[in-house]
């Protein structure tokens, strides 16, 4: 006997709600890259929406700071979710039904507050730092300094400068994570990013 096709609720890993956070947070770290957001902004997910292809970021006092493309925020989305999966190889976590409950958690428990952190600031859609990615650095280092010893030094201090923001911008995200009281990701987490 055939099996009936499922509606596009039963498809869905999560619900619309959990769903629809992970996606403000995507949103939110697309307008944060753009300078889109104001230092200081109290944005607020109940007043944010997403209207006709966009996601509208919006205060407390419902006004809109920002507008970002469903495309964009889709974008960063799948951008944490291989931040996601980098977390999980990490923490050497293989999800899958067979695993008894709580298993991937514990793993999770076990890793850096750095990983603990990234790993439920995802689940919840709350802000992820970059990490940099210049594979090429030292190759195009070694390029520039050839040409000239200016371009050179200029390319790699503006690297260490990444590097030196990444590392205070997740030393920040541990913070507010034991500030909240060291939580564990949401269940969606090991949903939406298994391996």
């Amino acid at each position: 006997m055939a099996e009936r096709p499922r509606s596009g609720a039963e498809l869905r890993r999560t619900d619309r709600e959990e769903g629809l956070k992970l996606l403000y947070g995507a949103a939110l770290d697309v307008a944060r890259q753009e300078g889109r957001i104001p230092e200081g902004s109290a944005l607020s997910f109940e007043h944010s929406q997403l209207e006709r292809g966009r996601f509208k970021l919006r205060d407390v006092d419902d006004r809109t700071l920002a507008s970002v493309t469903l495309h964009d925020a889709r974008s960063m989305l799948a951008f944490r979710r291989e931040v996601a999966r980098q977390v999980l190889e990490k923490a050497k976590v293989s999800v899958n039904s067979a695993n008894p409950g709580n298993f991937e958690k514990r793993q999770i428990r076990i890793q850096k507050p750095e990983v603990r952190a990234i790993a439920w600031a995802i689940s919840t859609g709350r802000r992820v730092p970059m990490p940099v990615r210049r594979r090429l650095e030292p190759l195009v280092s070694v390029a520039l300094l050839l040409c000239g010893v200016i371009p050179g030094a200029i390319y790699i201090l503006r690297g260490r400068m990444k590097r030196k923001q990444y590392a205070e911008d997740l030393k920040g995200l541990v913070h507010r994570w034991r500030m909240m009281g060291k939580p564990d990701p949401a269940d969606s987490f090991f949903a939406l990013y298994h391996l």
